[in-house]
């Protein structure tokens, strides 16, 4: 089948959970019925992704407004999708981490031709990761923290190279 009937599949399915069930599984079905309409019908999608997005729900606000800012600055809506990210990062959501809201953020930023921006942000979450890593050697390196030391490295070898060593746990 085509993406488009998958798609119009789920949100069948996902149609059916919202009207039989109450909350939680009504607003995640929503969400989720949003985003399979990115393939069917982008500007409603991303209408409901920014009605969800505001809709203060702890789980699936931060879910839908970081969908949105993926679909933003996947359809060029750079400075959109920067914004998004950015209120994202403040949120402090456990759902969209800071990490992973700044890591988009920063990839947005060097897109736009904002380097020193961009390393910036790479550059904090990776010092931040290695110094918790630091002080709690059982805490794992998140895969944002990770992928913004390899984007580091890419962007700005010289800021790269003032990072805080890494600590490799052989145990």
């Amino acid at each position: 089948t085509s993406e488009k009937e998958r798609a119009q599949r789920a949100i069948d399915e996902f149609e059916k959970v919202a009207a039989k069930y109450g909350d939680p599984y009504k607003a995640s079905s929503r969400y989720f019925i949003a985003t399979n309409r990115l393939t069917l019908d982008r500007p409603k999608a991303m209408s409901e992704l920014a009605e969800l997005g505001n809709s203060g729900d702890g789980e699936i606000a931060p879910l839908a407004k970081f969908a949105l800012a993926q679909a933003q600055e996947s359809d060029g809506k750079l400075q959109e999708a920067s914004q998004l990210y950015s209120d994202l990062a403040k949120l402090n959501s456990a759902i969209v981490t800071p990490e992973t809201a700044n890591l988009r953020l920063a990839k947005v930023y060097e897109k736009l031709g904002k380097k020193k921006e961009a390393s910036d942000l790479l550059f904090n979450i990776v010092d931040a990761s290695r110094k918790a890593k630091a002080a709690d050697k059982t805490l794992p390196t998140s895969s944002a923290a990770r992928e913004a030391a390899q984007e580091l490295q890419k962007l700005d070898p010289d800021r790269y190279a003032q990072l805080p060593p890494e600590n490799i746990s052989l145990g």
